[in-house]
């Protein structure tokens, strides 16, 4: 796991190739980059965006739980495909 500074997303997602991004703007990394990204809203009004292998779907007030589920499905995706969907 790596921690990076909003201004600094774009670089290290190329640089380290991840399979899920956990971020609270992707808007400035390059859209279908990635097989999983988990997009947490700063608004709480605003829900969350998932997607995963392609597939998205949104989530009012995510939890804890629900980021170990996102992490955890990325996971067996990464194990059991050969080619992930991008998000």
């Amino acid at each position: 796991m790596t921690v990076a500074e909003l201004d600094e997303l774009g670089d290290e997602v190329a640089r380290l190739d991840p399979h899920l991004v956990v971020c609270s703007r992707p808007d400035n990394v390059e859209r279908n980059s990635r097989p999983a990204w988990f997009a947490l809203s700063l608004n709480p009004n605003h829900p969350a965006e998932i997607c995963l292998d392609g597939e998205r779907s949104e989530a009012s007030n995510p939890t804890l739980e629900d980021l170990l589920w996102v992490v955890d499905e990325t996971e067996r995706l990464a194990r059991t495909k050969q080619h992930l969907g991008n998000c």
